[in-house]
């Protein structure tokens, strides 16, 4: 009885190891909360992978954050993001004596897309396994805002209103370039072919502003 009792716990790890050996495909997705520019949007990833061995498995990912709200972009050092309620404006060289042109109601959205190695770490345990992830790929940043230039007050004259509103136009900012990806987390099998993942990364954007992304959410994974 005893001898049946090892041949069956035998024969049971040897399936549970050549179940997470064998090579698959798997799909996911995530949600996330994404920070840059210290504010936090919420972000939604989709994902495409191979797992070629018990450790590596090649992703390929997309992030969308749907909604940013960071400053516009700005060139020139006599035009800087102003309060619009104020409008007061400070350039890199003088004090402007009346308010001078501002951006207001900032906007835009970043999609990125990736391609990573997943390296998952061998544990004593069947359901839960930690990994990390390293790779590259591209990021489409774009950001839009409402620009205002508004009209140097005039002197009043006596029985006539004079009220100039500012001149406001959208505008609009577009950029693609390279992204870097560094991050990991901790699966945990829930059935035979389905994960939760908790996964951490950062985002390295590069571009004419160079950025860093976090992203921290909780998505779900099905190998086929």
């Amino acid at each position: 009885m005893r001898h049946a009792v090892t041949i069956v716990l035998i024969l049971g790890l040897s399936a549970s190891a050549s179940a997470q050996d064998r090579t698959s495909a798997f799909v996911g997705g995530s949600v996330s909360a994404a920070n840059t520019a210290n504010r936090t949007e919420i972000a939604f990833a989709g994902l495409f992978g191979y797992r070629f061995s018990r450790v590596v498995s090649f992703v390929i990912e997309a992030t969308v954050v749907p909604d940013v709200h960071s400053p516009f972009p700005v060139d020139s050092p006599f035009i800087q993001t102003a309060n619009s309620s104020t409008g007061n404006t400070i350039s890199s060289s003088s004090l402007v004596v009346f308010p001078g042109p501002f951006f207001s109601n900032p906007g835009g959205r970043i999609v990125l897309f990736t391609n990573t190695a997943r390296i998952d770490i061998p544990t004593t345990s069947s359901r839960i396994t930690p990994f990390f992830a390293a790779g590259g790929g591209v990021a489409n940043v774009r950001r839009t805002a409402d620009f205002s230039f508004p009209f140097p007050p005039l002197p009043a004259i006596p029985g006539l209103p004079i009220d100039i509103r500012p001149i406001t136009q959208h505008v609009s900012s577009s950029s693609t370039d390279l992204a870097l990806t560094l991050g990991g987390g901790v699966g945990v099998r829930v059935a035979s072919s389905l994960w939760v993942d908790a996964d951490l990364r950062i985002f390295r954007l590069f571009g004419d502003e160079d950025r860093n992304l976090g992203r921290f959410g909780v998505g779900v994974r099905y190998a086929f």
